[in-house]
């Protein structure tokens, strides 16, 4: 008795179950999980779902050349805001990085020609179209958040930022420039009825001393010991122009940092903290609370440019 060989009844099995796999995880992308990109998210089974779909469409896209540069640049934002919000939620970095495995696993088994990612792929390129001529867009944290404006004008604004305090005094630290292209990281802070700092410092975990969070409890982080915190000095000090004051204030201090301090900060985990610490002659510091948080996405939409 001779019996048929089965591998055509396989590849079709195959076939049919990655189409239908497909479908599923497109479905969840047709029916607003893309739309909804700026908007608020709940940390949940839909979150994570929503964090799949994002990864799936990205690892297409970088096989099959799906969009274009400005489409690929709002999805990885939102892809990376996407991340932050499940971390802080309190899952584990390896459960993150296992459901962006699968979905990039199901990715590169995925042709190029399915008709289900084509359908995917052309209401992507409108809903990410849409979001990245947004002029104005925030990137909550657990407490904080960086707030993005991609408005030109001819004096220097706000373009990233996250606002904090120490003490009664408010304080700014972000990206400040004319556009989003001409930009320069400064901490503003209005001290009130006390002496004026001499210094100022950015204080944050030194990715080469340490390669992970230190004391992660419940989605969030805690400063590292003294001996693997790196310390980034401001350069220069002035008067801050009135647009940068925090909202109240009539005078305040600009402190402006080299270059390369927020690509440094973007590279720390979206649970992590950082400091900006006040230098008094007293020998007291005066230090504000800031947060990592989705700066990483908040930098990606703020390269879309100038509105």
């Amino acid at each position: 008795m001779i019996i048929a060989p089965t591998r055509p009844a396989n590849r079709l099995s195959l076939k049919s179950s990655l189409a239908y796999r497909v479908s599923r995880l497109v479905a969840g992308l047709t029916l607003g999980a893309v739309v909804s990109a700026a908007g608020p998210v709940q940390a949940d089974d839909a979150l994570a779902r929503t964090y799949r779909e994002r990864t799936f469409i990205i690892a297409a896209d970088s096989r099959c050349g799906l969009f274009n540069p400005a489409v690929q640049t709002a999805l990885g934002a939102a892809a990376l805001q996407t991340r932050g919000v499940l971390l802080r939620s309190g899952l584990e970095m390896a459960q993150v990085n296992a459901t962006a495995a699968q979905a990039r696993l199901l990715a590169n088994r995925t042709p190029c020609d399915d008709d289900g990612l084509k359908t995917v792929a052309s209401r992507v390129e409108h809903a990410f179209d849409r979001w990245g001529r947004a002029a104005r867009l925030e990137f909550r944290g657990h407490d904080l958040s960086w707030r993005v404006d991609r408005f030109g004008g001819t004096a220097a604004n706000w373009r990233l930022m996250q606002e904090s305090r120490t003490g009664a005094a408010p304080v700014r630290f972000g990206l400040v420039g004319r556009s989003p292209g001409q930009v320069e990281p400064v901490a503003v802070v209005s001290f009130k009825g006390r002496s004026r700092p001499y210094a100022a410092r950015l204080v944050m975990r030194d990715e080469a001393l340490l390669a992970r969070p230190h004391n992660l409890q419940n989605g969030h982080a805690q400063m590292p010991p003294q001996s693997v915190r790196r310390t980034i000095f401001a350069t220069r000090q002035t008067a801050a122009d009135r647009a940068l004051l925090p909202e109240g204030s009539r005078q305040g201090e600009a402190w402006s940092f080299p270059a390369d301090t927020l690509q440094r900060l973007s590279r720390l985990d979206p649970r992590e903290p950082f400091w900006i610490e006040y230098l008094f002659l007293d020998d007291s510091i005066a230090r504000v609370p800031f947060e990592a948080g989705d700066l990483a996405a908040a930098q990606a939409f703020l390269s879309l440019g100038t509105i």
